[in-house]
């Protein structure tokens, strides 16, 4: 079948059903790729998004079984009848765990992965891997061994991979997730620059405060159908998008404050385009720091104690001269880019590594003398695979309770909206849902401190504002939650503190204000957008919430006068 026009792909009716599942992922897909767009597919978790790609590029069904109806062409080819090896010179495909994804032992042996495997002669292989590494800009990782290499590196590795076969679509499935702002902004401006290069992107991303500006069209899912599709300023104001709960950028949301109805061709989706709407009117805000200070900070005991901390592996040092305290009832951000020691940290403070140089104690306790740290701990993975192992997700929650506590289990069943998914088998699970069964086990035991490691990655606003709403909760009633993430409208919105790392060590300790108005680039981090711009507007301290925009106090009207009253 050949496409007609400028459409390089073309979905028709697709419904798709997993061999587990009772219900269809998708339903009734009619989708129309147009060639050189750049495409973010949103929804929520479960939605569908995942499951569209692998449509688009073979794995389904081909690797993955079940029940396909419908039609998906693809470059002309019809993914039905042309294995994945064909499709791959036309599709190529991003995970969001690049680790997944790569296997040689040099960045250069990477990169002719594929073209090897396609049986390509040896000067053909040579020249698909000059083009993807002065493709992707990292010529000077060409010898580099992957998996030493950030997390942006490595994300940029494997796109530079999936191109290298030069095929016209490339597909990617939330490949910044768990990228601090230095990596995002790497392999936002790398797919920039293939989009540019006449490569058609499809992306499914949930955090769009800084894909939006690179955007050309966005579709969003919602229980296997398309609900919206068009320009993003379109779709952010689509009433749909507002009532699925998707987090629509920052920018959008000043707007949307700022004037209460707005024109969706004025709608701003930068920084920059902000700043020249609005810098006057957001001058005049001045916000009061008077509820900055975190409410433990002087008479509560402290929770976790660590001293002179270092730790290493081998003679690589991770964590250099650590100095923390976190009293009780304190919610605090550890943020930081990646590497820069922040899991590591963590890890040490629940007891799973041992430091090599200084003590942790938790509720005054050394943890080398205590065998019952798990009582006094919860403690979230990074990666949710990590924790979960039981058969079904009721009895993920339910393991390690002393007593079965029903009641509990089934309020963060309720909570984490995991009811129709409590007899399934966690694995069986998206990534988003996987993490939020992980939450839900870390949250189950409710015990008096509560780290967790990036839970909000790969989960959408709806079930973020579920889980930290939670934390609140667990907050309000006594509880000491150490926070990591990347999402720095997360940490503005929720945290009382900040505790910024770099390079292993602590170089910013303070409250969420006074530390989002310092210079933070020397992390590689950036602020939420209402702070940067409320900074550039000249607003000290700055604003960090949008909601702060209301505290603006009304300018006084001159007293009325008789002649004015008569007038």
């Amino acid at each position: 079948m050949t496409l007609e026009g400028d459409v390089i792909a073309r979905i028709r009716g697709l419904c798709y059903k997993y061999p587990s599942s009772e219900e269809f992922a998708l339903k009734n897909i009619n989708l129309d790729v147009r060639r050189g767009e750049f495409l973010v597919v949103a929804g929520r978790s479960g939605s569908g998004k995942s499951t569209l790609l692998y449509a688009l590029n073979g794995i389904i069904p081909h690797a993955i079984s079940g029940e396909m109806r419908g039609s998906v062409n693809v470059c002309g080819l019809d993914t039905r009848e042309n294995e994945i090896n064909v499709l791959a010179t036309k599709v190529g495909m991003v995970f969001q765990n690049p680790e997944a994804q790569l296997f040689n032992v040099t960045v250069e042996d990477e990169l002719a992965f594929i073209a090897e495997n396609l049986c390509y002669p040896r000067d053909e292989i040579e020249r698909c891997v000059d083009f993807a590494l002065d493709a992707v800009g990292i010529r000077d990782l060409r010898t580099r061994y992957p998996f030493e290499l950030s997390g942006g590196e490595k994300q940029r590795v494997v796109i530079a991979s999936a191109i290298s076969v030069k095929p016209e679509i490339l597909v990617l499935d939330e490949p910044t997730a768990d990228l601090d702002a230095l990596g995002r902004e790497m392999v936002l401006g790398t797919l920039k620059k293939l989009n540019e290069m006449g490569i058609t992107i499809v992306i499914a991303e949930h955090d769009f405060d800084e894909i939006a500006k690179y955007t050309s069209r966005m579709i969003v899912l919602e229980n296997g159908r398309i609900v919206a599709d068009g320009d993003p300023r379109d779709v952010f104001l689509n009433r749909v998008v507002k009532n699925i709960g998707l987090r629509v950028p920052q920018t959008v949301e000043i707007s949307l404050r700022m004037k209460g109805s707005t024109n969706t061709r004025s709608v701003p989706l930068t920084v920059e385009e902000a700043l020249n709407c609005y810098k006057d009117d957001l001058s005049k805000i001045r916000i009061s720091r008077k509820n900055d200070n975190p409410a433990s900070a002087k008479h509560t005991k402290p929770a976790i104690e660590i001293e002179n901390l270092s730790f290493g592996y081998r003679d690589v040092t991770v964590l250099e001269n650590i100095n923390l305290t976190i009293n009780e009832r304190e919610l605090v951000a550890l943020v930081g880019p990646n590497g820069s020691g922040k899991t590591t940290l963590a890890m040490v403070m629940v007891g799973l590594l041992k430091p090599k140089k200084g003590t942790v104690r938790i509720g005054g306790v050394d943890t080398r003398k205590t065998k019952r740290l798990h009582e006094k701990v919860g403690f979230l993975f990074q990666n949710p695979d990590y924790q979960l192992f039981c058969d079904t997700v009721e009895s993920e929650i339910q393991y390690g309770l002393k007593n079965k506590n029903l009641k509990l289990v089934e309020e963060i069943l309720e909570t984490m909206d995991l009811k129709k998914y409590r007899e399934k088998h966690p694995h069986t699970l998206s990534r988003g849902e996987r993490q939020r069964v992980a939450t839900a086990t870390a949250l189950a035991r409710q015990p008096d401190i509560l780290i967790l490691d990036e839970p909000t990655s790969g989960i959408d606003w709806t079930y973020i504002k579920q889980l930290l709403n939670l934390i609140l909760d667990l907050h309000s009633k006594g509880r000491t939650i150490l926070l990591i993430t990347h999402d720095m409208r997360v940490v503005a919105e929720y945290c009382q503190r900040v505790v910024v790392m770099n390079n292993g060590r602590i170089v910013l300790d303070g409250d969420t204000r006074t530390v989002l108005s310092k210079t933070l680039k020397q992390a590689h981090l950036k602020p939420p957008p209402i702070t940067e711009i409320s900074l550039r507007a000249g607003i000290h301290p700055p604003l960090i919430k949008v909601e702060e925009i209301g505290t603006r106090k009304p300018e006084k009207k001159p007293y009325a006068t008789k002649q004015t009253q008569q007038n």
